[in-house]
């Protein structure tokens, strides 16, 4: 699907967050030695989309001026399975994290970049969220 305005990213930035969220509350609850540091990031996944919420709502005015900032963004490239499958274990649990931060990471720098003429706040901090996100994935790995 090809994002254009504010409001079609904030809703893929909610599916995102929400789906990593939930996959990493549901494989915490499967394989205990990942579980605190999966519950950590489930936790902070939700505050980074309140976060950038926030900065949305704040700078409402500027958004809705600079209403086509995110033409040809394609969220096909960044979307990810969050099924666990039967026989999964810890390993491929870190590996599918390393890949949907990996993802996640990469449409936080490409919405700020397509955003970065028309609106200050906002890449500002999708950029420093895919920096967690970058270090999320290099600790993982």
């Amino acid at each position: 699907m090809k994002l254009n305005t504010m409001a079609a990213v904030m809703t893929f930035i909610s599916k995102v967050e929400d789906d990593s969220a939930g996959f990493y509350e549901r494989c915490a609850e499967k394989f205990p030695e990942l579980k605190e540091e999966l519950l950590k990031w489930s936790k902070e996944n939700r505050k980074f989309e309140k976060n950038i919420k926030r900065t949305y709502y704040g700078v409402i005015t500027d958004t809705i001026e600079s209403n086509f900032s995110f033409e040809g963004l394609d969220t096909e490239q960044y979307e990810f399975d969050t099924e666990i499958p039967q026989e999964a274990d810890s390993s491929w649990v870190k590996k599918k994290a390393a890949e949907i931060e990996g993802k996640i990471k990469d449409f936080y720098l490409k919405a700020a970049e397509l955003s970065e003429s028309l609106l200050a706040d906002i890449p500002r901090v999708l950029r420093k969220i895919a920096k967690k996100r970058e270090d999320r994935f290099l600790k993982i790995q």
